[in-house]
C-alpha cells in the first residue's frame, strides 16, 4: 500500500510561449500568474498540509510518496505519467475553484490508469463535498477542512466501521455518498510533526529552492508556520471561512518554533525564513515568544512574516526587527471605511500608514494588499483606496480584483442575489471579476486592478526615501542572489511600469 500525495499542474497555453499557470496547494488564495512555459514560477508556495501528513504515515510507517508537478513546473502528462509509476493504492490532491474543472478530469484519468482510490481536499471540495462525490464517480473520498489528522486516521482503519467513525471525510459507500461526523480543529499544534520537507518536491530529489515567494530577500527562503486561524472574520476570506471554518486562532510555542528554525538551517541551507501564517502578528504575546527564543538562542537568520496592520503593535514590530525580521505583509484592501465595515475588517487607516512607518524605521521590507470589487465599491471607493495606496509608504504591494469563492460570506449573498457571472474558471483574482454591479461592470473592476500597478509606481517613484530603499533591497538581492536575481527584479519593476506584469 503506497500513498501517493500529489500537487497537480493547471497550466494554460498562451501566444508567443506565454502561460496561465495556476497557484493551488498550500495557497489560501487560488490564482493564476502569467509567465513564459519553460521558466520557473515566481511565487510558489509549500504545500502546508500534504507535507504535514506525509510526515505523519512515515511516522505510522506507512508507505508514502510525494509528487509535487506545480514545483517542478511539469506539464499534464509528465504529472500523469510519474504517478502512474508510483503503483498507488491511495491517490489524494488539493483541488481549487479555478482549476476544479481540470482535477476533476485527471481524477478520472488517474482513476482509470492506476485503480486507486482517488481522494480530494482544499477548499473547493470541503464546500461542494456531497455534489462532487454524487456527479463524479471516480472520486472515492473528500477530505474537508484541516485534513492531516483525519486522512491519517482515514488510512489507518482497518474496517468500514472504523472509517465511519473518522471525521471530516466523505465518501462513497456502495454506490451512495455518506457524510462522515464534524471534524475539529487540531489544537495541539505542537504534537504535529515537522512537515515533510525531505519529500518536496519528490523524495528522490529533495529541494526548497523552488519554493519561493517574490517578497522574499534571500534565497533559500524556507516557508513555516507558527500559527493557524485568524480571530478576524472578514466576509471574503477563503481559509478562514472553509478550512478553518471559523475555528480558533491557535499557536505553535515559541520553543518549537524556533526548533523548526534551527533545522531547516541546518538541514536546507535556510537563508531566510518566510512565516506564511494566516496572521502571525496578531497577539502580541506570540510574537514576543518567538522573538525571545530566537534571541536567547543567538539564532542569526533573516525571517519575513505574513502579518497585519489591525493588532500588531510598535512594540511587537520592535521586537521582530531586533530577532532578524526584515520583511512583513499585511492586508489593508480598501481605505474606504464603509467598504471595510462591510467586510467586517477591522483596519483603521491610520493604522495602517503607523504600520508602514513603523517598518521602514527599522528596515523590515513591508508589502501591502488591495483588492478592487468588494462589497460596496464604487467607482469613487476604489480611486479613494488607490490613491491612498500611492501616499503609502510600502516597498511594494498587491492590486487584486474580489473573488467571491465559495463557502465565504460574499459567495453566498452574491449567489443569493445572482450576482456571480461567469465560470468556475473565471474565479481568478490576479485576472478577471465575476460579480455584476449596480454602478460599474465587471470589466471596469478587472481593468481598474490592471493599471493600479502602474499608477502606484509612478507616484512611489517620486519618494526619494522610498527610491533609497528599493536599491538597499536591490543590492541586497544582487548579493544573495547574483546579478540574474537582480536583473528579475528590475525587469519585474519595469514590467510593473508599463503595465504588463499581470
Amino acid at each position: 500500500m503506497t500513498i501517493l500525495l500529489a500537487n497537480s499542474p493547471t497550466r494554460e497555453k498562451g501566444q508567443g510561449g506565454k502561460e496561465r499557470f495556476f497557484v493551488k496547494a498550500g495557497s489560501r488564495w487560488p490564482f493564476s500568474i502569467q509567465k513564459n512555459e519553460d521558466e520557473s514560477c515566481r511565487y510558489v508556495p509549500f504545500p502546508f498540509s500534504l507535507a504535514y501528513l506525509a510526515a505523519l504515515l512515515e511516522r505510522e510507517q506507512i508507505p508514502v510518496e510525494v509528487y509535487d508537478g506545480v514545483a517542478l513546473n511539469v506539464d499534464r502528462e509528465t504529472f500523469l505519467t510519474r504517478c502512474v509509476s508510483y503503483k498507488p493504492s491511495l491517490i489524494l490532491m488539493e483541488a481549487t475553484t479555478p482549476t476544479i474543472d481540470d482535477d476533476l478530469a485527471l481524477c478520472r484519468e488517474l482513476k482509470a490508469r492506476t485503480g486507486a482510490r482517488i481522494a480530494l481536499a482544499g477548499a473547493h471540495p470541503t464546500h461542494f463535498a456531497l455534489p462532487l462525490l454524487e456527479e463524479h464517480p471516480y472520486v472515492d473520498w473528500v477530505l474537508k477542512g484541516e485534513y492531516e489528522l483525519n486522512a491519517l486516521a482515514a488510512i489507518r482503519a482497518d474496517s468500514e466501521e472504523a472509517l465511519a467513525a473518522v471525521c471530516g471525510i466523505a465518501r462513497r459507500v456502495e454506490g451512495r455518498v455518506v457524510d462522515g461526523p464534524k471534524g475539529e480543529p487540531i489544537m495541539k499544534l505542537d504534537e504535529l510533526p515537522f512537515p515533510a520537507r525531505h519529500m518536496f518536491p519528490t523524495r528522490q530529489a529533495p529541494t526548497m529552492w523552488p519554493y519561493w515567494d517574490g517578497f522574499c530577500q534571500r534565497r533559500p527562503a524556507v516557508q513555516m508556520h507558527s500559527s493557524r486561524g485568524c480571530p478576524f472574520k472578514c466576509t471574503f476570506c477563503l481559509w478562514i471561512s472553509v478550512i478553518y471554518e471559523q475555528g480558533p486562532y491557535r499557536v505553535f510555542s515559541g520553543k518549537r518554533i524556533v526548533d523548526e528554525m534551527e533545522h531547516v538551517i541546518k538541514t536546507y541551507g535556510a537563508r531566510e525564513i518566510y512565516f506564511d501564517d494566516d496572521i502571525f502578528t496578531v497577539k502580541e504575546d506570540h510574537v514576543l515568544d518567538v522573538c525571545n527564543e530566537i534571541t536567547k538562542r543567538g539564532l542569526s537568520v533573516n525571517w519575513s512574516v505574513m502579518g497585519d496592520a489591525m493588532a500588531v503593535t510598535e512594540r511587537a514590530i520592535d521586537a521582530m526587527a531586533k530577532a532578524g525580521c526584515i520583511g512583513m505583509k499585511f492586508g489593508v484592501e480598501s481605505a474606504n471605511k464603509d467598504v471595510l465595515k462591510k467586510l467586517r475588517k477591522p483596519v483603521k487607516i491610520d493604522k495602517v500608514r503607523n504600520v508602514a512607518e513603523w517598518c521602514a524605521l527599522r528596515g523590515i521590507k513591508t508589502h501591502a494588499t488591495i483588492t478592487f470589487g468588494l462589497e460596496g465599491d464604487t467607482p469613487a471607493t476604489m480611486q479613494e483606496t488607490l490613491d491612498f495606496a500611492c501616499s503609502l509608504p510600502v516597498d511594494s504591494i498587491q492590486f487584486s480584483v474580489t473573488t467571491p469563492f465559495p463557502g465565504t460570506e460574499h459567495y453566498a449573498r452574491a449567489n443569493k442575489e445572482k450576482r456571480i457571472i461567469g465560470r468556475f474558471r473565471d474565479f481568478d483574482g490576479a485576472h478577471s471579476s465575476v460579480l455584476r454591479f449596480d454602478n460599474m461592470d465587471a470589466k471596469y473592476v478587472a481593468d481598474f486592478a490592471e493599471r493600479a500597478s502602474s499608477v502606484w509606481l509612478r507616484a512611489r517613484l517620486q519618494d526619494p526615501a522610498w527610491i533609497s530603499r528599493q536599491f538597499k533591497y536591490m543590492l541586497n538581492t544582487a548579493r544573495d542572489q547574483g546579478l540574474n536575481g537582480a536583473r528579475r527584479r528590475a525587469q519585474r519593476g519595469i514590467d510593473l511600469l508599463l503595465n504588463r506584469a499581470r
